[in-house]
C-alpha cells in the first residue's frame, strides 16, 4: 500500500530541502520517506504543476575547504626530512619482511644434496 502526500507536505519538504544544508537522503530520513528519489520526483512534479518555479534548485553548497587552505608551508628542517624519508623506507623494508615471515609455511624448502 503507498501512503499519498499531499502537495503542500511535498512543498514543504522540498522548500525545508532548498533551504538547508543537509542532502536529500538526510532530508528523507527527516520526514520519513522511504527513499530520496520521492525529493526528486517531488520536485520534477510541483513544478510541473507550477507550484516551484521551473528553474528552482537547491543553492550549491561551499566545496569545502580550498586548496590553499589544505595546503601548508612545510616547515621541517633538510634533516627531518631525510629522517623522514628513512623511516618511510625502513617500514617498507619490515612490511616486506614480515610478508615473507607470513608466507614461510607455504614455501617449499629446497632439499639439500
Amino acid at each position: 500500500m503507498t501512503k499519498k502526500y499531499s502537495d503542500e507536505f511535498k512543498l514543504s519538504v522540498i522548500k525545508d530541502y532548498y533551504d538547508s544544508t543537509l542532502g536529500v537522503r538526510v532530508i528523507a530520513a527527516k520526514y520519513n520517506l522511504p527513499s530520496k528519489n520521492y525529493i526528486n520526483r517531488w520536485e520534477v512534479q510541483l513544478k510541473k504543476k507550477g507550484l516551484l518555479p521551473p528553474d528552482a534548485t537547491k543553492p550549491n553548497k561551499s566545496a569545502g575547504r580550498t586548496k590553499e587552505s589544505i595546503l601548508r608551508a612545510d616547515t621541517r628542517t633538510l634533516k627531518e626530512k631525510q629522517l623522514e624519508e628513512q623511516v618511510q623506507v625502513l617500514q617498507a623494508k619490515i612490511d616486506y619482511y614480515e610478508s615473507l615471515n607470513s608466507m614461510k609455511p607455504f614455501i617449499a624448502k629446497k632439499k639439500l644434496k
